[in-house]
């Protein structure tokens, strides 16, 4: 009996043993292992913050590091790839525009006097029109070396006007990529005129647009890709349905079936703006048109500039008044009314200057305008103009620019816009 009360109470003492053991062992492992109370609840936040570590790393792209929050750099093997979502930043575009080219008639007899011949007229200026992207002028004339062209002055007709086909070299060493062929002496050669211009501007990888083979190449627009964004330009002119004196006579319309220009008619231009304005990053609308020799447009013209702006066109861009007019900007857009000439051989001392316009356009809207004065020396050479001549035709163009609402100044020899 006293044998089974004595191996009772061992085992009972034994179990009591184990248990005080185990549980100071217990507190001694736990007191070493488990975190403090406060970290408890920044566990059980884990799966909240793990998903936003990756933003707190910054990328530094000169160097190739890759740094986390603390600044600590990640080079080598321990490199850590991120992704990152990209979106693309298209590049600043600039855009050079100027009146009136003529290469041929009293040009060509100064030119050909010049060692350089036709690369002659644009060597002060070349520098400023090639450090924009797309460089706009107005081909006044066609490049052939036809000799059946339409009546001229002393036969009761007009002055009719063409290029030589090595003129082609000057266009070509002053950068124009972008021509408007719709004017009144596109086809002073006739339909071979107008196809051989085509053909060497094609050759020679320019675009341009205002006139074709038929009326619905005229209305086309041209193309042109730069820094990724894609440019059209519609050309149309207010000449297009006068019959000039020859033998045939011609009217420059062009047909379904015969070559010529795009007319300003107000419904085929807000067709084509309509048709072609979600196919470019930027659409620009070239007008011949006004009253020649005149410093302001008229009012019919500006009411169809608002509306050609107010249907999706980006930047109009006039010409054939020979004098350049002022500059509007509509609802942040520019309106050209119109640039005069670039080069052309009239005798009136004002018909030998005027502005090259230069636009910068970022995510599709204008954020820079300016013009530099130049005038034209023996009807052959274009310089920056300077001084008092400068003066002049600066505060002229400030005045006309602010008759149609523009705001700007006249800072170093520039007119410069303010954008609105």
């Amino acid at each position: 009996m006293l044998y089974r009360i004595f191996v009772s109470l061992l085992i009972i003492i034994t179990i009591i043993s184990i248990s005080i053991t185990g549980f100071l062992f217990y507190l001694l492992y736990a007191e070493n292992t488990l975190p403090a109370a406060e970290t408890v609840s920044d566990m059980q936040n884990h799966t909240d913050t793990e998903s936003d570590s990756a933003d707190s790393f910054n990328t530094e792209q000169d160097t190739g590091d890759i740094k986390n929050s603390f600044g600590e750099s990640k080079n080598g093997e321990d490199k850590v790839n991120i992704n990152t979502e990209n979106t693309p930043v298209k590049e600043t575009l600039k855009i050079v525009a100027v009146g009136d080219i003529n290469l041929g008639r009293g040009v060509k007899a100064w030119v050909e006097k010049q060692e350089k011949r036709y690369i002659y007229p644009f060597e002060e200026v070349v520098d400023i029109l090639k450090r924009n992207d797309v460089i706009f002028g107005n081909l006044e004339e066609p490049i052939t070396a036809s000799t059946k062209g339409l009546a001229g002055i002393d036969e009761g007709g007009k002055y009719v006007l063409k290029n030589d086909p090595e003129a082609i070299n000057g266009i070509i060493y002053a950068g124009f990529n972008l021509l408007s062929l719709a004017n009144n002496h596109i086809l002073d050669y006739y339909e071979k005129g107008l196809l051989d211009t085509m053909e060497i501007l094609d050759r020679n990888n320019i675009a341009y647009a205002g006139a074709g083979k038929n009326l619905e190449e005229a209305r086309n627009p041209a193309v042109l890709e730069k820094k990724g964004q894609k440019i059209g330009m519609l050309a149309y002119t207010d000449m297009a349905e006068v019959v000039y004196k020859g033998d045939p006579p011609l009217m420059f319309l062009a047909g379904e079936e015969t070559c010529g220009v795009a007319p300003t008619r107000k419904e085929y231009i807000l067709e084509d703006i309509k048709k072609y304005r979600n196919s470019f990053d930027i659409l620009i609308v070239s007008m011949h048109w006004g009253v020649e020799y005149s410093y302001e447009p008229t009012e019919s013209q500006v009411a169809l500039a608002h509306e050609i702006i107010d249907r999706g066109a980006d930047i109009i861009i006039g010409h054939h008044t020979h004098r350049c007019q002022g500059v509007e900007i509509y609802k942040g857009k520019p309106i050209f009314y119109s640039l005069g000439n670039f080069l052309f051989d009239q005798n009136n001392p004002l018909n030998q200057e005027s502005f090259i316009f230069e636009m910068e356009m970022e995510d599709k809207k204008l954020t820079a305008l300016s013009g530099i004065p130049f005038k034209v020396i023996n009807k052959s050479r274009i310089v920056p103009a300077k001084g008092a001549e400068a003066k002049e035709m600066l505060e002229r163009e400030k005045i006309l620019s602010e008759k149609l609402n523009s705001v700007c100044r006249i800072e170093d020899d520039k007119i410069i816009f303010d954008i609105e």
